[in-house]
Parts: structure tokens; sequence; C-alpha cells
């Protein structure tokens, strides 16, 4: 069990949450159990007074409890049915089995065991076979990453396995206290489904900074074939690099990142301590809050949800939008400032290039509550809504779409990744938007977000031209995910990105392409 400090400062250095799938089957078992229970009052009453007496006749049970002959014969008809009495000429006395009852008793109360029928549906995974309790159960979710055993044959011997560890695990499965399997009589196969185990992964600073799991769930988080099977998933995913960190700190004009870049080396761990958890270092515009981790987190998500509803509380507000500045022209002039109305109702998700992206029910529960905020100011324009957009540089469309068709409702994927597939924008237009750099630490799958949130005009439109310069660049580089709508998701992104676009040319794919030298930064 962790402390309450320990459970808040993986809460403040949180990074990501991805559900994994674990492979389960039910099983329809019965069998016969045979259960300790105590006799009733009058039994063993007349078997204590039988096993202090050593004999005892038929009259002598009916006089002491009262008992007519009928009830009597009742009684006698029980005890000599159960084994527990015995005729010896016209006495009765304990039988060899209920006279070791009481010597084998520390209070001399006689304990027996009935065999009685049970049976049940028992859930057990399929990789380390133990039982689930009752669990949620899904079909299978292509968000989520299926996890596999390295035993293949636990796969085709799943009846044996279950039976097996059904016997290992009886008295986990059944809660009769000090009831034992007698015998099996059937175990049939039932249906295979999922079961959804989230995993959050947060820094660990205590030594060499890395990255921890922490799955928070009393069945699954100490089973060594689970730990396993999540090493296997996450070591075959592919994995991205710093070298465009440098060209998004200048995009955003970031001062905050840039004071933790030290030659080529990026100080994830400083940055981490002194801007997330003690604070000491913030920023210099109040419409700047420093993000660190995942969107969708909980501390992450209420904070965007935050600032998207108060954008949205004041439709009637003028935001003056500040020129990007280029080449020989200031970029300070308050002669060509510009002032537009919030957004309506529609905003852009743009999605890393990370495999591991959004890998949770938590982005879908973000998406839904953006979108509903949109929603409630876009009216029935067509466009209004949260459009989200992954990049496929590297995988089929079809592929990358079917993994967050059951994630988004306005799904599409563009042949187009922004600073190699690093970055990650959540552009409200004319409002605020949320840039976050990817930062891969070395052996480790799962990135570190890194960023900001701003309502500052400069971030919002250094945002929207780096993407419609981008996708300016592949303009059929667009599929939707949802082939029934036909043109109308990607009429609907054109239109949004005309929102986006700036009036000026400027450079947005960093200084790279002017020949600047480029920053590979390690931990």
């Amino acid at each position: 069990m962790i402390t309450l400090e320990e459970q808040q400062l993986r809460e403040h250095l949180a990074v990501d949450e991805i559900t994994f799938a674990i492979p389960a089957q039910s099983f329809a078992i019965s069998c016969a159990i045979s259960a300790e229970e105590a006799l009733p009052v009058v039994t063993e009453f007349a078997l204590r007074i039988a096993y202090i007496c050593g004999t005892l006749s038929p009259a002598q049970i009916q006089d002491f409890f009262g008992f007519s002959k009928k009830e009597t014969d009742a009684v006698l008809k029980s005890l000599l049915d159960e084994r527990l009495l015995q005729w010896n000429d016209e006495h009765l006395e304990l039988t060899t089995y209920a006279l070791a009852r009481f010597q084998d008793s520390s209070d001399n109360l006689p304990r027996f065991f009935k065999i009685q029928d049970w049976s049940a549906e028992v859930v057990f995974d399929l990789i380390s076979f133990s039982p689930a309790g009752r669990p949620s159960r899904l079909k299978r979710v292509r968000s989520q990453i299926e996890l596999a055993t390295r035993n293949l044959d636990k796969q085709s011997r799943t009846r044996q396995y279950a039976e097996q560890s059904f016997q290992q695990n009886f008295r986990q499965i059944c809660t009769r206290e000090k009831a034992e399997i007698y015998k099996i009589s059937a175990i049939d196969a039932g249906e295979r489904f999922s079961i959804p185990l989230p995993c959050t992964f947060h820094l660990d600073l205590s030594g060499q900074t890395s990255i921890r799991r922490n799955i928070d769930d009393e069945s699954f988080g100490s089973r060594l074939e689970i730990a396993e099977a999540i090493t296997d998933a996450l070591a075959s995913q592919e994995r991205g690099d710093n070298e465009r960190l440098r060209d998004f700190i200048q995009t955003f004009d970031d001062t905050l990142l840039q004071r933790y870049v030290t030659g080529d080396a990026f100080d994830l761990r400083r940055y981490a301590q002194e801007v997330h958890l003690t604070r000491f270092v913030r920023t210099d515009d109040d419409r700047v809050t420093p993000v660190l981790g995942a969107l969708y987190l909980p501390r992450n998500a209420a904070l965007l949800l935050e600032r998207i509803q108060a954008a949205m509380a004041q439709p009637e507000a003028l935001v003056e939008t500040e020129p990007l500045a280029t080449e020989g022209a200031e970029s300070d002039s308050k002669d060509s400032a510009e002032t537009t109305h919030p957004a309506q109702g529609e905003a852009l998700w743009w999605a890393p290039q990370s495999p591991l992206w959004a890998r949770t029910r938590s982005a879908r529960d973000l998406a839904q509550k953006i979108e509903k905020l949109l929603l409630s100011q876009g009216g029935e324009r067509p466009s209004a809504g949260l459009q989200v957009v992954v990049p496929t540089a590297r995988r089929p469309p079809r592929e990358r779409l079917a993994i967050y068709q059951d994630q988004f409702n306005r799904l599409l994927a563009a042949d187009v990744v922004l600073m190699g597939g690093s970055v990650e924008l959540l552009i409200v237009p004319d409002t605020l938007v949320c840039a976050m750099f990817h930062f891969n630490l070395a052996h480790n799958a799962t990135a570190v977000p890194i960023g900001f949130i701003s309502s500052a005009p400069k971030h919002i439109a250094s945002a929207g031209a780096l993407v419609s310069a981008r996708m300016s660049a592949r303009p059929d580089g667009v599929t939707a995910a949802r082939e029934e709508g036909g043109a109308a998701p990607i009429e609907n992104l054109v239109q949004l990105l005309a929102r986006l676009t700036p009036s000026s040319e400027v450079d947005v794919d960093g200084p790279a392409k002017r020949g600047r030298a480029r920053l590979t930064l390690e931990r």
C-alpha cells in the first residue's frame, strides 16, 4: 500500500495512461464439495448425550427433549442416515466417524462435513490462468493494446489449464468456509472476451530518470505473467526521437522549455521538479500554463475543459490577434493587429505519430466532453465539433483509423506529420491552443508529453500556421474514417484549416529547413 504523499507525487508526475486488453474466457464448472457445517441444536445435543453417556435409548432421547414418538423417530432417522449413531443391540451409540469428530475437536463440539453439489461460472484470464472475479467484459476493442501469453500451449488447452487453476485456487473461488473439492463433474468452456486493464505511467525521479507503470487493480497488479505480457507489448511499439524539440521551442518561442536546454541535452528531471512539482519556476505570461503528460489524464483534462468552457462563456469578447513575424518585418507592430471573435463551436486535435497515443477510454471521454462544449456553441453547423486527425506517414490510413474508430466521432487520417510526428496540437480557433512535444527517454516505449496550454494569439497563430503549411503540401492526403459520409468530413476539415491559415507567409516547419543545426536531445 502506497502512502498518500506517494500517490500525490505519482499524480503530478503521471505522463500517460494506456488500457491493455487481457484475453479471458468463462467456464461453467460443476462439482461436488465437502462443506463443514454445524449440526442443528437437537442433533448436536443428542450426540453430546451419547458421547457423555456412551450409549442411550430412544426413550431417553424422547424424555430429555419432551418429544412425541413421531418427533423422536424423525430425529433418530436423521442421525442413523447420516452415519452419526448406530444400533448396538437395543441401545444407540456413536459411530466411529462421529466419535472421531469429537476427538478431533478442541472444544468437544463436533463438526461434520456434508457432500453438496456446487456449480458456478468462473472467469480465468488466458495469460496467467488466475481467477478474475467478475470483471468488465468487452469484445475486441481496437484502441486497447491486446496482450498475449508467452506460453502458446495455454491458448490451445484452455480447458485443462482452467481445471488445474480451479483446483489450485478453489478457496479463492468458493468463499464457503473450509469447503473442499470432493469431485469435479464437468468443466464447459464458454465465450472468450477481453478484460480492460488501465495502466498509468509516471516519471520516476528517485534515481535515474525513468518511466514506471502502475496498475491499480487487485486482481492483476501483482501477477508476473501479466507484467511480462505488458513488457512484451510495449517492446514491439515504434519509438520516436527528440531531434525536433529545438524546432518546437523556436516555433512557439517557448522560453520556459528553452531554459532547461544545455548544449545538446534537455534536463527533464529539473524541468519536472521546478515547473510541475515545486512550481518554483513559472511562466511570465498568465495566459500560458505549462502541461506535463497526456491531455486526457484527469488533471490535464480538467484544466483543458475549464479553459475551453471559460472561453465559450464569453462569445462576444474580442480577441486581439498578434501577427506572426516574418524575416524583415517587425513582429510587434500594433498597426497590423487584428481582432476576431472567439471560436464558434469547432476545434482540431492533431495526434502525434506515436502508436501508443490515446489508447485508453480517458481519451474518448475527453473528446466527448470537448465535443459537448463545442456543439453548445456551434449549433447545427456541419463543421461544428471536434475533428481528430491522426498522421499515417508510416502506416496505411485504414490501419491507423481502425485503431481509433471507437474513440472519436469525427476522425480523419492525414499523410502528414508535424515535426517528425513528435508534436500534438489541440486548437480551438481564435481561442486557445494546447501544444505538446512528445519527449522520448532511452529504453522507454512511452513518451513524455511536455508543452503548454495558451490563449496567447501568437501561440494560436503559430499552431495554425504549422498545420496549414504542412497540409497545403499534401492536399489530397486526407482519408475519412467513415466512408458513408462521403466528402463531407474532409470538406469540414478543409474549412477548419482555412480558419487556421495565417494571412502572412511564415516558416512554420522549424529552423531545420533554413539550414540551422538540429538539436538531438538526450535524457
